[in-house]
């Protein structure tokens, strides 16, 4: 259980800076630009989180591949990994950079609110435009951390924090850039953490610095087995955000208030949970080295520890988001918009009731991931997108908000359907 905190400290910290990123957009944009513009950043996030998801799940899949290799010993086989994943990196970045051409497209397909719609193409487009940046910023520290460094991505991502911050206002505030100003600052801070943790990686890392020889060597085998491990996850990613993307749709019909309300509190949300996502990052880690190293037991109390910790963090975090939820939303939206705060206090309190379920998935899903079983986690994931999309089809009209309240329940309970007997399954065998 110590080593798992200790190790997850660092990237709990780290995951909060990095959304320091989005949230500094969020009140620099709400409190400055107002709420159409607020609103408009909300209406990007689903399609936005599709994108992260992908991104984020392949390099997660990527670097499971490479602390597996990491845990055996295979130090050739670990560097020509991080060849193949800086190889599919930069295919990645230009699939990104292509679709930013169709944003005003895809958001009309949402059904967007005309007010936010000129806000929201703004952000997707630079977004997207400059994807390559998150790419390599989570290959380069995704890879760091496989080999049990969490520490490092964390100094280089508090620098970038306070760069994007000052960056938001001058590119809002100086340059009068609106919306695509807050994109611009995210993408450059993120640029530069990725250049920083790309020169570690060549000075302190060995492990991972390229050979000549590696290049030659990346046969079809390696990259199969990256995309084996790296592709199902990224879907997952992806999949799961086309759910939330589906339910915006839903959403975007009932007016910018309740957009603005549902942008407040995922954002207050993703802070509270992001913990939890660094427990499930660090189990992920964590089972890949031991199983690397043939120590099964390990992981059976690896995952029992975490889950520990997870679910006593998750009844804590609870009680503070429900207990300050309304000054929370506030610090978004200001003052007078009593509606969307009163909306987001109703949506953030069923979404707190049912942290100690979303710590359990967080633990499970990793823990599949890093046994390699990632065919199991999509499938869940696949469960996950079905009910959240049963939710927005066929709740958001008859119950209104009300509709959309009740998507994450019927999500996580899809999800866990799969993840638990399957982890159980593994451990009787």
């Amino acid at each position: 259980m110590r080593l798992i905190i200790v190790f997850a400290l660092p990237m709990m910290l780290g995951n909060m800076f990095q959304l320091l990123y989005s949230m500094a957009d969020m009140i620099i944009v709400g409190r400055i630009l107002g709420v159409e513009a607020l609103a408009g950043v909300g209406l990007t996030g689903p399609i936005g989180f599709m994108f992260m998801g992908l991104v984020i799940g392949l390099a997660q899949g990527f670097s499971i591949f490479c602390s597996q290799l990491y845990g055996a010993g295979n130090r050739p086989g670990l560097r020509r990994a991080f060849c193949a994943s800086l190889v599919l990196g930069i295919l990645l970045s230009v699939l990104l950079a292509v679709s930013s051409l169709v944003t005003e497209s895809a958001l009309r397909w949402t059904n967007a609110p005309q007010e936010a719609f000129a806000p929201a193409v703004a952000y997707l487009s630079v977004t997207l435009l400059g994807g390559g940046t998150m790419v390599f910023y989570n290959i380069f520290s995704s890879s760091i951390t496989a080999l049990g460094d969490s520490r490092t991505p964390l100094v280089f991502l508090v620098l970038t924090c306070v760069l994007n911050i000052g960056l938001d206002f001058l590119f809002i505030l100086g340059f009068n850039l609106g919306t695509a100003g807050a994109a611009w600052a995210t993408i450059t801070s993120l640029g530069i953490s990725a250049v920083l943790c790309g020169i570690h990686i060549w000075r302190h890392i060995p492990e991972l610095r390229p050979h000549g020889n590696d290049w030659r060597y990346l046969t079809w085998p390696i990259f199969r087995r990256h995309l084996a491990l790296g592709l199902p996850m990224g879907l997952q990613g992806a999949v799961i955000n086309v759910g939330f993307l589906v339910l915006q749709t839903a959403l975007n019909g009932l007016g910018a208030s309740a957009v603005a309300a549902c942008t407040s509190v995922a954002r207050v949300d993703a802070i509270a949970v992001m913990p939890l996502v660094s427990i499930g990052r660090a189990v992920a880690t964590y089972v890949g080295q031991n199983i690397g190293a043939g120590l099964p037991a390990r992981v059976c109390q690896g995952v029992r520890d975490a889950s520990l910790v997870a679910v006593v963090y998750a009844f804590m975090a609870a009680a503070f988001c429900i207990t300050l939820g309304a000054p929370l939303l506030r610090v978004f939206v200001g003052d007078g918009q009593e509606v969307v705060v009163t909306l987001g206090q109703r949506l953030l309190q069923i979404q707190c009731g049912l942290y100690w379920l979303l710590a359990l998935m967080f633990v499970l899903r990793n823990a599949l991931q890093g046994l390699g079983k990632s065919v199991i986690t999509t499938a869940s994931g696949l469960l996950e997108l079905v009910m959240r999309c049963a939710a927005a089809l066929f709740l958001v009209v008859p119950l209104g908000f009300d509709g959309v309240c009740l998507a994450s329940p019927l999500a996580l309970a899809g999800a866990m359907l799969l993840l638990v007997p399957a982890f159980f399954a593994w451990k009787r065998r």
